[in-house]
């Protein structure tokens, strides 16, 4: 009978070891597995003397504690890529959306309305009411700064123009 290596876990502790890190050991498949992270599917393979006939305990311990390591390092660099893609979100949202317009009020209304319209008559045959609508500005503002905006739209398009042609 093999005799037991002396930095080896005893047979009689191995099950206490098991419950101490989370892990499970499954003998008629020969493996381990992490309960920390049991929904990961991963099965670790026991360490083996060179013989291949005696499982070596400790080494078996160590290794899945190894593979839980890595696995969690995994996650947390999959998490701190969601974080890079949140804030690079969070970066471009300002530039990419529009601001709100139904808080704007005065000249900043008519200024924002003016740069609707020219956006809007370049991008298609013309401005649509309801175009306007789901860009955020309401009804009351449109009917008190639409010709204002429009001739405010009107001079921009021609100071372009002037500075095109010179």
């Amino acid at each position: 009978m093999p005799r037991q290596q002396v930095n080896d876990t005893s047979k009689s502790d191995f099950p206490y070891q098991l419950r101490l890190h989370s892990l499970a050991y499954l003998p008629n498949i020969n493996r381990f597995i992490d309960l920390r992270h049991p929904k990961a599917g991963r099965h670790i393979l026991p360490v083996m003397d060179e013989a291949g006939d005696r499982l070596l305990r400790d080494a078996s311990i160590q290794s899945c504690l190894a593979a839980r390591s890595a696995y969690e390092a995994e996650l947390a660099m999959q998490a701190r890529c969601e974080q890079e893609k949140l804030a690079l979100a969070e970066r471009l949202a300002p530039s990419a959306l529009a601001p709100c317009r139904a808080d704007l009020e005065g000249s900043a209304a008519i200024s924002q309305l003016a740069d609707d319209f020219i956006v809007q008559t370049t991008r298609n045959d013309g401005v649509v009411f309801a175009d306007l609508i789901r860009m955020g500005w309401r009804g009351e503002q449109l009917k008190e700064h639409a010709d204002a905006a429009r001739i405010v739209a009107q001079r921009r398009q021609e100071k372009q123009m002037v500075g095109v042609v010179a």
